[in-house]
């Protein structure tokens, strides 16, 4: 990628992130993973990206946008990055700080925000299914086949198949963050070492 493509894949990026960082994971993975014009991740590197991007500071796109920019083209790729991804909302922010109190009552701007809502939804639905795709899951589900299985009409779904004891540090971690008040980091740690044991 050009300096350029760097910086303006990101701002897109940036530009259509509504909601927070892990709206961001299925428009990332859709652009930058596989075999699609203009990926430059494999679904493993996504993967560790991921998993890194969650125990150091900074929000994911950021730090997606800054390893991806250094991977292609060193600091000032990462810097591009950085600037693409944020430049968007440092400009959405200033514009809706200047207009949102002006408007927030009128039937438009009211319609759009319920819009939002379920949209931002179902993108944090689709992240949470290529994270589990990623790391609970063997392999990516065979959407399609899986479909034809359904209807009785498929032949079985290869080698999909279930990660254990990644199964379990997930179940774990709902658990825990729901019962408890146990440090996020902490847990992230945690479950890091249990991995290096369990999840290889």
């Amino acid at each position: 990628m050009t300096l350029w493509a760097i910086y303006w894949t990101f701002f897109k990026f940036g530009l259509l992130c509504f909601g927070g960082g892990y709206m961001l994971v299925p428009l990332l993975s859709a652009g930058l993973v596989g075999t699609s014009p203009g990926a430059v991740l494999t679904p493993e590197a996504f993967a560790n990206l991921i998993s890194i991007a969650q125990v150091t500071p900074g929000p994911v796109g950021i730090n997606t946008a800054t390893y991806v920019g250094f991977t292609q083209q060193g600091v000032f790729g990462a810097i591009l990055g950085t600037l693409g991804i944020v430049t968007p909302a440092l400009g959405l922010v200033i514009l809706a700080v200047k207009l949102l109190k002006k408007y927030e009552k009128s039937v438009p701007v009211q319609g759009f925000l319920a819009g939002m809502r379920p949209a931002s939804f179902g993108l944090v639905l689709s992240a949470a299914v290529i994270f589990a795709e990623l790391s609970v899951f063997r392999t990516a589900i065979p959407w399609g086949k899986f479909w034809n299985i359904l209807n009785g009409t498929g032949d079985g779904i290869g080698g999909f198949g279930v990660n254990l004891g990644c199964a379990l540090i997930a179940i774990i971690t709902v658990l825990v963050l729901f019962k408890t008040k146990f440090s996020f980091v902490a847990w992230l740690l945690i479950c890091a070492l249990f991995g290096v044991f369990f999840c290889r």
